[in-house]
């Protein structure tokens, strides 16, 4: 329907600029640990103060960064088919990534999920007309932690045609592999690189700590020109202050920091912001993601990462809830409807609960229904000649009043101007109440008609002996 989209600020411009110079004041004045000798020689020489591992960033040098990486500005499907623009104003969605767990709709419980698991949910996914970009949801416990990142990307790769995420990358090694998974299914890193459709986060340990292997991990992605994505998750009284303030401070200069590891690495690669702030429950010591929190932080940090130009990967679909309850629903939509307005370029959280660590197919499918909703709130109305209807009710109403046949209505409902429900109408919901159930009947019904999409042979072979290679290395000796 309409082309603009539905704003709001939460933040003042002078509320962001206090955040923003707080950020500087971190970096400059307490400095980042940085554990990594090439990174701080590479920072020494730009013009950053270096005592021991501890490496103080003048603002000077850090908005020198901003202006030496590039803003992600498209995702691009698997096999080349399609382009998706980032950071075009549109909403857009992808999953959550790594639950150990699966809420099994067949049993009701929660078990450790699989690889079968994994590919079932990225095909579902694959599926479901509002997730944009997948990245693997589950970590698959039959495989050992070492292979975890490695296997679950190439199940990923096998199920899917979208633009995809790799699980974030805890090491240099899993990033390495990762981009040669992708480099695979793209005929060549020169390929991937021109058309990317593989983007790869590493989260900086909070508060401000850049150990050996998430410096070196953040420099191969750079080396290899893949979209970068600075994901720090600082816990609000834990890892971050208690105080959302200062969260999205040092947050924000978490940000800065990865990006200037960027810029020292390959001047002008591909970047984006994403926020992770989440709400601590004090009395056990554990994230508890359904807080609004999670949301608030997320449309405060779209606004700080708009300011300095760059597209917001913010979390908003998240929710505390174990089971597919009413709290799920009203967390997940609380959290994200308020980036929604704020203009959030693309959300993540779809098919998670329980803070992350567990997954459903039958969460995805009521997610996408969400999204759907949320999808019609952030669109606003058009006022037009067209849409004021003024010939159109001169014409009918005279006649009897009743617009149900005419083109105008028909029109216009095609084009989206009022919401359907894709888990069925008042009819369905009454003969089954339980909006799980119906969201489990959906996922057959998608599964039943969706087979994996084919790669080449050549690219599945490719994919294997990658697999193998690995597997074999990290047996012990």
């Amino acid at each position: 329907m309409s082309a603009r989209r539905l704003r709001i600020d939460y933040l003042t411009d002078d509320e962001l600029a206090a955040i923003e110079e707080t950020a500087y004041r971190l970096l400059d004045e307490v400095g980042i640990s940085l554990q990594h000798a090439q990174a701080v020689e590479r920072l020494a020489g730009l013009g950053c103060k270096v005592r021991g591992e501890r490496v103080f960033i003048p603002p000077e040098v850090a908005r020198r960064g901003l202006t030496n990486v590039t803003s992600q500005r498209a995702m691009h499907s698997r096999d080349g088919t399609y382009s998706i623009p980032f950071g075009d104003g549109q909403l857009r969605f992808h999953n959550g990534g790594g639950p150990p767990f699966i809420l099994d709709g067949a049993t009701g419980g929660r078990r450790p999920a699989t690889s079968d698991d994994l590919a079932r949910m990225t095909r579902l996914l694959d599926a479901l007309p509002n997730v944009d970009e997948i990245t693997p949801l589950f970590s698959p416990q039959e495989v050992p932690p070492a292979l975890m990142n490695v296997i679950s990307t190439s199940v990923m790769l096998r199920n899917t045609r979208k633009p995809v995420s790799g699980a974030a990358a805890e090491s240099p090694d899993d990033a390495r592999t990762i981009i040669e998974m992708a480099a695979a299914c793209a005929g060549g890193l020169a390929a991937l690189r021109e058309r990317p459709f593989l983007t790869l986060s590493v989260s900086p340990v909070s508060p401000l700590i850049f150990t050996e292997k998430v410096t070196e991990a953040i420099m191969v992605i750079a080396e290899a020109g893949i979209p970068f994505h600075a994901l720090p998750a600082p816990s609000l009284g834990a890892t971050g202050p208690i105080t959302l303030a200062g969260c999205l401070a040092q947050q924000h200069a978490e940000v800065l920091a990865s990006f200037l590891i960027v810029a020292a690495t390959r001047p002008g690669s591909p970047v984006s912001y994403c926020s992770r702030i989440n709400p601590l429950d004090l009395r056990r010591a554990v994230s508890r993601w359904g807080g609004p929190e999670v949301g608030i932080a997320s449309a405060a940090a779209t606004q700080l990462s708009h300011r300095i130009g760059f597209p917001c990967d913010g979390y908003g679909l998240a929710t505390h809830a174990s089971v597919l309850d009413a709290s799920y629903a009203y967390q997940k939509f609380a959290n994200a409807v308020v980036p929604a307005l704020a203009g959030t370029d693309i959300m993540s959280g779809v098919g998670t609960l329980d803070s992350g660590l567990a997954g459903s197919l039958e969460a995805a499918v009521i997610d996408d229904e969400v999204i759907g909703v949320l999808k019609r709130i952030v669109a606003g109305y058009e006022v037009t000649p067209e849409t004021l209807a003024f010939d159109v009710m001169a014409e009918v109403i005279p006649a009897g009043g009743m617009f149900l046949a005419e083109m105008h209505t028909v029109r216009h409902m095609r084009a989206g101007a009022t919401w359907a429900s894709s888990l069925g109408d008042a009819a369905a919901a009454q003969a089954e109440p339980n909006v799980a159930a119906r969201a489990a009947a959906r996922v057959d019904e998608i599964l039943s008609k969706r087979d994996a999409p084919a790669l080449p042979e050549h690219v599945a072979q490719e994919l294997d002996e990658i697999v193998a290679r690995v597997s074999r290395d990290a047996k012990p000796a």
